[in-house]
């Protein structure tokens, strides 16, 4: 089955004479949209994928920053995203939702509007053809996270970035969604969601495993494997 749609969200020559950026006649930069659009195919030549990523939220004017690593799975329609203590499933119908804190299980309706790429992974790579415009910012070289090893470091990588707004931005908390692309490989490295109120959600994906083996159970809630667990069920 074939990624056809990937959270979080939901990741360019060293400089360009000239780069573009969407105007008001240019909603869709079709610049950005080449870029966009070999990313999405890379994905869909996946038949499943696992990630893990760095999260980080950040407010620079408060001087805060919380900083977690975490795992996603996807396949089809259907993703696990593992961060901090919260499980976060779906098999692309129902959302369960598992805080180990609380020890509590949370059911809902998978979400479809754009602003679900907070919590759902599968929106990431297909975010652009609906309800975005966007604009290629350029290329540039960036510190760019990967994983070897089992370790986390840090490598120069050349990167097209791209930039998403929403096409009606009221009543949205998120102004701007900002993609990092590393050019050779066209994967997405980081997508930083920027908030009204000043903070950035930052997701950098560290390591990418195409077609590793996933059974459909591991997107589904199997009580055996939550035991006394409470159950909230918002359907």
């Amino acid at each position: 089955m074939k990624i056809t749609k990937i959270i979080a969200a939901a990741l360019m020559a060293m400089t360009l004479a000239a780069p573009a950026m969407a105007q008001d006649g240019d909603a869709h930069d079709p610049n950005a949209k080449k870029i966009l659009d070999k990313v999405q195919q890379t994905t869909q030549g996946y038949q499943t994928l696992r990630a893990s990523f760095d999260w980080t939220l950040e407010n620079k004017a408060e001087k805060t920053k919380d900083s977690k690593s975490g795992f996603m799975f996807l396949k089809g329609g259907m993703y696990k995203m593992i961060l901090a203590g919260t499980e976060m499933f779906s098999d692309g119908k129902t959302m369960w939702t598992y805080s180990k804190d609380a020890n509590e299980i949370t059911i809902s309706e998978v979400e479809e509007d754009e602003e679900s790429i907070i919590s759902n992974p599968t929106k990431i790579f297909d975010l652009y053809q609906k309800g975005f415009k966007y604009a290629l910012k350029g290329e540039e070289q960036r510190d760019v996270k990967v994983k070897k090893d089992g370790k986390v470091v840090s490598e120069k990588k050349t990167c097209q970035i791209i930039d998403l707004y929403p096409e009606k931005p009221k009543g949205k908390e998120f102004h701007t969604v900002e993609l990092a692309i590393e050019k050779s490989t066209s994967q997405i490295v980081s997508i930083d969601i920027k908030f009204k109120n000043g903070s950035d959600q930052i997701i950098e994906i560290t390591e990418y495993k195409p077609n590793a083996t996933m059974a459909d159970a591991l997107f589904t809630y199997d009580p055996a494997k939550y035991p006394g667990a409470e159950v909230n069920d918002m359907r």
